[in-house]
């Protein structure tokens, strides 16, 4: 079982690193104005992070949480939910560099950007983990960890809430 967990953590490690790199390398494929349009179309906030709503910080993540759930549930295509997370990590990094390239936005990104951009990624990677199957004598059987989902809900819940407050505060 030991194995199998860090094995686990070791897959959902690489996945982040790959996805962050390869945002990274895609930004520098793209022109400055079709990167903002992406963005922009994506995540606003990254854009323009002073006039920030509650529903432009609410609607990325509960949009990432709906689909991550969505395909970690189904039986047959449970790993298009870490194509998911890894899609997510791949806009981190794309955004990451916009921000990077920003004079003043070291800040924005350090405080804001960064932290929170790589917890939530993590969250969905775990989330991933909520349905899982177990061999249970000659068949398979699946197990929806509810204890595991509403305790990563009320994680998500808090983590937003203070990304909020962050943001208020930084601007």
């Amino acid at each position: 079982m030991l194995m199998f967990r860090s094995t686990i953590l070791i897959q959902y490690a690489v996945i982040l690193a790959i996805s962050f790199v390869s945002g990274v390398v895609i930004f520098q494929a793209f022109a400055l104005d079709k990167s903002i349009q992406l963005i922009e179309l994506i995540d606003s906030r990254v854009i323009d992070p002073s006039n920030v709503s509650f529903w432009q910080s609410i609607l990325p993540l509960g949009v990432s949480i709906l689909l991550v759930l969505l395909f970690a549930t189904h039986p047959y295509i449970p790993f298009v939910a870490q194509f998911v997370v890894a899609i997510r990590a791949t806009f981190f990094g794309f955004s990451s560099v916009f921000l990077l390239t920003q004079q003043e936005s070291m800040i924005v990104y350090s405080l804001w950007w960064f932290p929170f951009q790589l917890i939530y990624c993590i969250l969905l990677l775990i989330l991933c983990s909520v349905y899982t199957s177990k061999k249970v004598g000659p068949n398979r059987r699946h197990f929806f960890a509810q204890n595991l989902f509403f305790i990563l809900l009320a994680v998500f819940a808090g983590i937003c809430i203070f990304e909020i407050i962050v943001i208020s505060y930084i601007f």
